[in-house]
């Protein structure tokens, strides 16, 4: 391996683990908000939205770095996603598994409507479910990302 390529890989996961930081700051965030105001929800919902804008930068690093564009196209917020569990052969392994993007798609679309609606108009409900599901969809995608950085 060229000292060059080196310093790109190291870079990558330099990068990454950085990003992963944030989403153990979101965590510990996310534990102080119970209750169900206006306020509460608009807080939950900017977590839920930090965190899949974590993960799509951590998409968008690899695409540029590793596999050399990110897809321009549209609804390419959704196809950097699905691209991330294609196995790219020599160029980069798969970085997620199916499973993990269909629960990230969820995130995807949240964020989409929490930056397309007031505050105010967040529904309880499926706020709810995504905020349940977030540390065991967090621990899966800390593990899957550490996985793929290994093989990397």
């Amino acid at each position: 391996m060229r000292k060059k390529e080196k310093f790109e890989k190291n870079e990558i996961i330099r990068l990454i683990q950085e990003e992963l930081k944030n989403i153990d700051q979101l965590q510990r965030e996310l534990v102080n908000y119970h209750g169900n105001t206006h306020l509460y929800r608009r807080a939950k919902g900017s977590i839920l939205h930090d965190f899949y804008n974590i993960c799509e930068r951590i998409f968008e690093t690899i695409c540029r770095k590793v596999n050399g564009e990110i897809p321009m196209v549209i609804e390419w917020h959704k196809k950097l996603l699905y691209q991330m569990t294609i196995d790219l052969g020599e160029i980069r392994p798969a970085v997620l598994s199916k499973n993990l993007a269909a629960e990230l798609d969820e995130y995807l679309a949240f964020r989409h409507l929490f930056r397309n609606i007031y505050g105010f108009e967040l529904e309880s409900g499926r706020l709810d479910r995504l905020v349940e599901k977030f540390p065991k969809v967090v621990d899966l995608f800390k593990k899957e990302i550490k996985k793929f950085l290994k093989k990397l």
